[in-house]
């Protein structure tokens, strides 16, 4: 599952568990791994949702290289479904994100939610690394 494309980091992979048991309230844990170079990166975390989770992981493998993420924050999801059909139909997951001063959005769309809703907060994490390296760049 790398995903090739970016200057900074290629995902290798991510496992989501989430479960409720009897009236308890759900608990997801997320383990992602990231490649940097020939360095891979795994790290687990929990939220209140696989997303949050997913979030929390890929935040903690990116953390040491780019510190730069810490001020950006999830500002609003979307889902909405893209095609016809029931549970099995085509979702557009669309995340706005924040650093406090701009903002900017990333979507993907998918037959499975949580491999739409990772791959957007991949994007939206890429492009906070592209808006401050980049205006770096430029006022150097």
């Amino acid at each position: 599952m790398t995903r090739p494309g970016s200057p900074y980091f290629d995902v290798c992979g991510y496992k989501v568990i989430s479960e409720r048991m009897h009236e308890d309230a759900s608990r997801s844990q997320a383990i992602v791994e990231v490649r940097f170079g020939t360095d891979c990166v795994r790290r687990s975390a929990t939220g209140v949702g696989p997303v949050h989770a997913l979030d929390q992981a890929l935040r903690e493998c990116l953390r040491g290289n780019f510190p730069e993420l810490e001020a950006v924050r999830l500002s609003d999801y979307r889902v909405s479904v893209a095609d016809e059909g029931g549970t099995d139909a085509h979702v557009r997951v669309l995340i706005e994100a924040t650093d406090g001063t701009s903002t900017w959005d990333a979507g993907c769309v998918s037959d499975n939610i949580i491999d739409a809703s990772f791959e957007a907060l991949v994007s939206t994490s890429v492009m906070g690394i592209m808006r401050v390296r980049g205006s770096a760049r430029v006022s150097a």
